[in-house]
């Protein structure tokens, strides 16, 4: 039965049920984490069929033209919990900068953090399809569609570099799907994204100092602080970088169905541009590091530090404790195209292959004032390219299980990988379940791995400026992730 003919009552009820579920969606998605994973059943077979299975209202996602497979209004509804595992182990000894208690890391020292309340995060997602006519199929969304996180022991080597990172972008859809024949539906949507990052560090001046300077330059300082000449060189202090921005972009998709068991899915959706991401740096700043900004800015730096080729007023401005930033970030074109195949009356395969090109991806954060970089992580981004193969067995007639494996490849190298950044090859791994108690009511349950290799970091040295690279530090990072889902759909 189609959108039209349906009574109002009917249209009242899944109005009602959708806006509830968004509200609930938002205000739970205030405290989330960046996520791939769009529904509980994707989660399931590991990405599989994504943009041809349709098996609930998640494809408006990745291929709006798949909606004309909805013949009733469908309202999905996902949470689900993420946790993350993020480690650190040194490869030398000495490693990293001496903590304020005069600690470094040994080579095979193992940092480890798994216990804080932020390393489980709750995900939510709404998705909605309206039946217009027997062509016609209307869609909407709002979930998280690219993001990071990672979450070091304060201690760890490379604090300097970052030690916690959060990078989510919120996507909300609104597609259409149309049925040009009996076999082709096309369709589209349009997207508003909004951008959020959030980088914490350990700022430590003696290995700034170190670096702004000549050799000596800290000798010299320590010297003078102990002829009451000059402040101590302060201790670590954290320092937090905020970024917020917004992007509009769109996405086309194809369906075609040769026979009524197989479908193909392809969509394309062309690279996110945010041109005017904003937000602020803030620099934790105590009585040490007041005074040591006051002295960059007159005193003996006024005259000895164009000797030693430090600038001191500028590295004074640099240090203030609030500062304007700014990002101009590009996210990947994405190419995806799917097969899924109605084998038996029991059992379906689906297959999916995904292209994302990141090579006009790059990290460099600015301060408004006077255009100076913050911080630019060179990369080298490189082009994704992920397999996924999965399966749904209908095992009773209201109970079918789901499950899926995926792999793709890293997009930066050992020589450029950074903490907050630790991608490289991985493998996804997905098992789940659907009950249908009623033809209106579907309820899912899944489990997801991400498994990623862990990887070489410390090795890039083109960060700029120098002062700002983290200190020397070589190591391994590893980071992987497990999801639990519950999905809700209702049909109406």
């Amino acid at each position: 039965m189609v959108f039209l003919q349906q009574s109002s009552l009917r249209r009242a009820c899944a109005v009602a049920f959708s806006v509830t579920a968004f509200s609930l969606s938002q205000q739970a998605f205030a405290g989330g984490t960046a996520n791939d994973n769009q529904s509980t059943m994707g989660i399931a077979t590991a990405g599989a069929g994504q943009a041809a299975e349709a098996s609930d209202a998640s494809v408006i996602f990745f291929n709006p033209a798949a909606l004309t497979r909805f013949k009733r209004i469908e309202v999905l509804n996902v949470a689900s919990i993420a946790t993350f595992d993020n480690d650190y182990t040194s490869t030398q000894d000495n490693d990293g900068p001496p903590t304020d208690d005069g600690r470094q890391g040994s080579n095979g020292e193992f940092f480890s953090r798994k216990d804080g309340y932020d390393s489980a995060l709750f995900i939510p997602g709404l998705f909605v399809a309206i039946p217009v006519s027997p062509k016609l199929v209307v869609g909407f969304s709002a979930s998280g569609s690219h993001g990071l996180l990672t979450r070091y022991r304060e201690d760890f080597p490379g604090r300097g570099s970052g030690r916690e990172s959060d990078l989510k972008i919120t996507r909300l859809n609104l597609g259409f799907g149309y049925k040009l024949t009996p076999t082709l539906s096309i369709g589209a949507n349009g997207s508003y994204e909004r951008y959020f990052q959030s980088i914490k560090l350990r700022l430590n001046f003696r290995d700034a100092v170190s670096k702004l300077g000549p050799p000596g330059t800290t000798a010299l300082l320590d010297s003078l602080s102990a002829l009451g000449q000059a402040p101590p060189i302060p201790g670590e202090t954290d320092a937090k970088l905020r970024i917020l921005g917004w992007a509009l972009n769109a996405q086309a998709g194809l369906l075609w169905e040769p026979t009524d068991r197989t479908r193909i899915g392809a969509s394309y959706r062309p690279k996110t541009r945010f041109n005017g991401n904003q937000g602020e740096l803030t620099v934790n700043e105590n009585a040490d590091t007041a005074a040591f900004r006051e002295f960059l800015n007159g005193g003996l730096i006024a005259i000895g530090g164009p000797l030693l080729g430090v600038n001191g007023p500028q590295a004074a401005a640099d240090l203030a404790p609030q500062q304007q930033a700014r990002q101009r970030v590009i996210f990947p074109d994405e190419f995806r195209i799917s097969l899924f195949h109605h084998y038996s009356p029991k059992l379906d395969l689906m297959a999916t292959y995904t292209y994302q090109d990141y090579t006009e991806t790059f990290l460099r954060y600015e301060r408004v004032s006077n255009g100076r970089v913050i911080e630019d992580l060179p990369q080298d981004f490189k082009v994704a390219h992920a397999y996924r193969i999965g399966l749904n067995y209908k095992a009773y007639k209201r109970l079918t299980l789901h499950a899926g494996y995926g792999m793709e490849n890293g997009v930066v190298g050992d020589d450029l990988r950074v903490p907050i950044l630790p991608d490289n090859d991985r493998r996804f791994y997905g098992l789940g379940a659907s009950f249908t108690p009623s033809r209106d009511t579907t309820i899912s349950l899944a489990f997801g791995i991400i498994d990623i290799d862990a990887g070489q970091v410390g090795n890039n040295n083109k960060v700029t400026p120098v002062e700002v690279s983290g200190g020397e530090f070589k190591g391994i990072a590893d980071l992987d992730a497990e999801f639990f889902s519950l999905g809700l759909t209702q049909r109406f």
